[in-house]
């Protein structure tokens, strides 16, 4: 017999009691429930999140109960109010000094460039935007410290709820976070951790902090797997960091888990088995195997240039938002930064950041990557992101609104400062300027201005800078795609940013449960808007990237190979998949594939001709077969 006949199911057998989960801030132990045997007779169920951190989890279930506090509402005598207040700050500093201990054991076991997740939090906690707003409560309402918390972060997490891109979205549960762990030691409670964990599991939650996920004990955790969150949320991002496979966004989890269930996770594909047979135990072990094997392989040969069978050289490059994430893009050889996100830089804080401080980060990025070029993105700000975690501008509304490159044209000074300051680091490195959001020639040549106005303003100065800086927009609205041969006269590169460019041309919300199946990459005018923009730009004499999701996706890089994109731009943890993908092709035959997938009527057409053209090679880029 095989040894995939003969591997018996181990997670049929009893699970040790006793879950330990500890406190993270003063070492105080407190006991959990443990997991108990899987219950028999209780038939498989299938769920379906989304995959953030690869890899194939096979454990038992250790699900974490929410940890929330009874809030009342007390009123307060008026010489009550500055004791309360005194109270509250009490906690807060409480609350600073736990932060800061994690944060340090985190630092030590996985290295500062991961540690840097804690301090979005600590700012919060100095921002007097949030403490203050809670104070004030305090003495114009003459409530509690807890009640007035507590109003304060529905008003917070309220407002992100209504965000409607994923990655600041996300950013409310630090806000929730943050007041829950005041909470907690306005309270005396102590908070639950990870860390003394007794068995091998893999953690269920409604969500999960970034204290849980730095503090767990990662010779016990197999796996993750939480009800809410993104590919970009703090549980994802320590996951990938820690390299333990997780999923996210499971709807339903917490109804049909039970601690000691045996679980099954596909941090690839986002698949979640609860209770699975002996045959699916089996199935996913292979899958488990092989993907180990993969993974070694791929990581083998990441010092291999991406170039196709048949001599075409792809640049791959990286997309970060945060200084930390540099060494990831050492360790998987991207040929520098395809998309650097500089809103990171001006979030989290009560004060805008100076042209000095945004030129001492710029220049420390770019020194880091030479000789390879980093695209630094101007504010990807409004709407959906903005300068303090708490505070929004009036008209400052939804995705069409004030956001991006028409927000920056509105408040000049602070525009003109970050221009400043990435001309200053391009005198130290390889910088390119790029725009985002452009809709028309209009908003190119006003940002235009703005520009060159900041470069008289250092040659006034007698300040060094680049003198020939490369300037490029991203291509992510519909109107700048049909418009690209009139914006390529104005700029040297162009980068497409699939994400938004999909979720315009289709008129679709890409978070949003209800119309989420319609997020279609493949989608047949998506394909033949980046088609137009390739060709239109390339006759301009201007290259081309993609800097947004779908360049990760190696059933759409073949397509896009063939197009004759020049540059691929990714989360650097996807890099080793898309270069061995480009590897195992020709550039003619993604050439010709390119072709017959644009003449498809539908996506699913054109993903099936991709499948039937390339599928085994697809499959070998991935590490396990595709569903």
């Amino acid at each position: 017999m095989t040894e995939r006949e003969t591997t018996p199911h181990p997670l049929h057998t009893p699970a040790k009691a006793g879950s330990g989960v500890a406190d993270d801030g003063r070492g105080d132990r407190t006991e959990g429930n443990g997991p108990r045997p899987t219950g028999s007779g209780r038939e498989e169920i299938y769920l379906k999140g989304i995959g953030v951190s690869p890899g194939i989890a096979i454990a038992k279930a250790m699900v974490l109960e929410s940890q929330s506090i009874l809030v009342r509402r007390n009123d307060l005598p008026a010489n009550a109010v500055e004791p309360e207040i005194a109270r509250f700050r009490e906690a807060v500093q409480l609350s600073k000094t736990q932060l800061l201990a994690v944060k340090q054991r985190l630092a030590e076991d996985v290295g500062l460039e991961h540690a840097y997740i804690f301090d979005a939090h600590l700012t919060m906690l100095d921002d007097l935007t949030f403490t203050g707003q809670v104070e004030n409560r305090i003495r114009s309402e003459l409530v509690n410290a807890e009640h007035a918390l507590h109003d304060t972060i529905r008003h917070f997490t309220g407002f992100f709820a209504t965000i409607d891109d994923p990655l600041i979205r996300e950013r409310g549960s630090d806000i929730n976070d943050v007041g829950n762990r005041i909470l907690l030691n306005l309270a005396g409670e102590r908070r639950r951790s990870l860390a003394n964990l007794e068995f091998e599991a893999a953690i269920v939650a409604k969500d999960l902090a970034p204290s849980d996920t730095a503090t767990m004990n990662r010779r016990k955790v197999r796996g993750l797997v939480t009800m809410v969150g993104g590919k970009t949320s703090h549980s994802a991002i320590m996951a990938r960091a820690l390299e333990i496979p997780a999923v996210v966004g499971v709807d339903g989890l917490l109804d049909v888990v039970r601690n000691g269930d045996a679980i099954i996770l596909d941090g690839l594909h986002g698949d979640v088995v609860v209770r699975p047979s002996n045959d699916t135990f089996q199935r996913y072990l292979e899958r488990q195997r092989r993907y180990k094997y993969f993974e070694r392989e791929l990581l083998r040969g990441i010092e291999l240039p991406t170039i196709t069978t048949d001599g075409y050289t792809m640049r791959i490059a990286a997309n970060i938002e945060l200084m930390q994430e540099i060494s990831s893009v050492t360790l998987y050889r991207a040929r520098g930064i395809g998309l650097y996100r500089t809103e990171f830089l001006f979030m989290n804080r009560a004060v805008l950041p100076s042209e000095d401080e945004q030129y001492e980060t710029y220049t420390q990025l770019v020194k880091a990557i030479q000789p390879d070029p980093v695209v630094i993105r101007t504010l990807d700000l409004g709407g959906d992101k903005f300068l303090s975690s708490f505070s929004m501008p009036k008209g400052v509304k939804g995705l069409s609104g004030l956001r991006a490159i028409r927000l920056s044209l509105s408040q000049v000074d602070m525009f003109k400062a970050q221009l400043r300051a990435i001309l200053r680091a391009s005198a130290h490195g390889n910088a390119k300027i790029m725009f985002p959001m452009i809709s028309g020639v209009g908003e190119l040549k006003a940002a235009k201005e703005v520009l060159e106005s900041a470069k008289e303003d250092l040659t006034r100065a007698g300040i060094a800078f680049g003198a020939n800086v490369p300037l490029g927009v991203m291509i992510e609205v519909p109107s700048a795609a049909v418009a690209a041969d009139i914006l390529a006269r104005e700029v040297d590169f162009f980068s497409i940013g699939s994400n938004d460019l999909i979720q315009y041309t289709l008129a679709i919300d890409r978070i949003s449960e209800e119309v989420a199946y319609l997020y279609e990459p493949l989608h047949p005018a998506v394909l033949r808007l980046i088609r137009h923009v390739i060709d239109v730009a390339h006759r301009q004499g201007i290259w081309v990237a993609m800097c947004g999701e779908m360049a990760s996706d190696p059933t759409a890089a073949v397509v896009l190979l063939g197009m004759g994109l020049d540059e691929m731009s990714m989360n650097p943890v996807s890099i080793p998949r898309i270069k061995r993908v480009i590897r195992s092709v020709s550039f003619q035959e993604c050439a010709d594939l390119a072709e017959e997938v644009l003449l498809s009527s539908t996506a699913q057409e054109a993903q099936d001709l991709i499948r039937r053209r390339i599928g085994g090679r697809l499959v070998d880029a991935v590490g396990a077969p595709e569903q």
